[in-house]
């Protein structure tokens, strides 16, 4: 049957799908055509056998059931998690044809589920934090974990987890440095947003600790909700708050690297290639900062370079000697194109 739909049914069908009434008036609106062109392809889809709704009067108007053009799917959270991630990847690129595409598609594949699995997609999206892409390696988790979490997340709801060592932070993933009998502690914690830097995180308040914790999630054994509410932090970021733990942790190096980037915030999050650093505005315009080992100075001062704006090295020494070594080093380039081309 859907092969027999031109564009502007399947439009019609998606904006009918659902539990509110619509007139032709406001569906010739929303759809840019005359009302009597929604007349016309109501009929149409009469005639394809769709369970269209028809109601005359004032309280009246036509609606569509959800799922009209497919039978409810059913997936495996493992499906269901792929599903989703896939389609938010692509709603966060630069490609607008492709964000909206993917937008489009998400829309349409919750009409054709089940009410509960589609409650489970809506938690997911409003407790994921929006970030770009990392480019750490993922790691495998539990999907009913993450749905689990992100229920919780979604309605507010006090859990209890219990976490393998190490803990929260500092990150290392340094086998050499993992103890030999993994410590299991049970903590009861309010979870405040899931975020995917190549491993899955939970940013939560930690009653154990009495502070903001982050939780990797493939190090959670077990998720028990309990019936007890908290209130999360207004207009909270776990991305940033995740990006920022992981910049700054004493696993990632031991020198602060810290340069005053000449832009605004907008721009330096989108132009910035490390996923994990730490931006703050500033008079000057935003700070970067980032924790780093010394083998990575020249690497870090080359990467300063590409940026369009202005950059000032604020510390410490070593990226500052490594700056001049990539400025010498660019001028010896220089050099020796010059002497090529006289």
């Amino acid at each position: 049957m859907a092969s027999k739909l031109p564009r502007r049914l399947f439009q019609l069908v998606e904006a009918m799908q659902g539990n509110r009434r619509h007139t032709t008036a406001t569906l010739a609106a929303q759809l840019g055509v005359s009302e009597r062109t929604i007349r016309r392809d109501l009929g149409r889809l009469q005639d394809l056998d769709l369970p269209v709704d028809s109601r005359p009067g004032r309280n009246g108007g036509v609606t569509l059931p959800s799922g009209a053009l497919l039978p409810s799917l059913r997936f495996t959270d493992d499906e269901l998690l792929a599903l989703v991630l896939s389609l938010r990847q692509a709603t966060s690129g630069e490609d607008s044809e492709l964000q909206h595409a993917a937008t489009t598609a998400l829309r349409r594949l919750e009409t054709v589920l089940s009410p509960v699995t589609r409650e489970r997609i809506g938690a997911l999206q409003r407790a994921l934090a929006p970030g770009r892409r990392s480019d750490k390696a993922p790691v495998p988790v539990p999907s009913q974990h993450v749905f689990a979490l992100a229920e919780a997340i979604d309605k507010q709801r006090r859990i209890h987890i219990s976490y393998r060592s190490p803990g929260e932070f500092p990150l290392n993933d340094d086998p050499a440095t993992e103890r030999s009998s993994p410590v299991i502690t049970l903590r009861q914690v309010d979870p405040y947003g899931l975020a995917r830097v190549g491993p899955w995180y939970l940013v939560a308040f930690c009653h154990l600790r009495q502070d903001l914790r982050t939780f990797r999630v493939d190090r959670i054994r077990n998720v028990a909700p309990t019936d007890e509410s908290f209130v999360r932090p207004t207009a909270f970021d776990a991305y940033r708050h995740v990006t920022e733990s992981i910049a700054m942790a004493p696993g990632q190096g031991s020198l602060i690297c810290r340069a005053l980037l000449g832009t605004d915030m907008e721009t330096a999050s989108r132009l910035t290639p490390l996923t994990t650093v730490v931006l703050e505005p500033v008079p000057e315009g935003v700070r970067l900062s980032v924790k780093l080992a010394s083998d990575e100075m020249f690497w870090f001062a080359t990467l300063l370079l590409r940026f369009p704006f202005s950059v000032r090295i604020e510390g410490p020494q070593e990226l500052l000697a490594a700056a001049h070594r990539a400025a010498e080093r660019a001028n010896s380039m220089v050099s020796l194109s010059s002497s090529a081309v006289a």
